[in-house]
């Protein structure tokens, strides 16, 4: 599980910075693809926090 939340984690921000670099987008399909990308890279960063191994202290 905690595998694949990496791997959606890498691949949103990989796929973030070719959208705002590489791809031609411009006006609200620029803003659509920064909103999908910005929500699985957010999905997968809380995703991982939630899952996190707590060590009583």
């Amino acid at each position: 599980m905690r595998f694949l939340l990496w791997l959606l984690l890498a691949v949103g921000a990989l796929a973030n910075v070719w959208i705002n670099v590489v791809a031609g987008f411009s006006g609200a399909s620029h803003v659509a693809a920064s909103v999908c990308s910005g929500a699985a890279v957010i999905g997968a960063a809380v995703g991982l926090w939630l899952t996190r191994t707590r060590d009583a202290v």
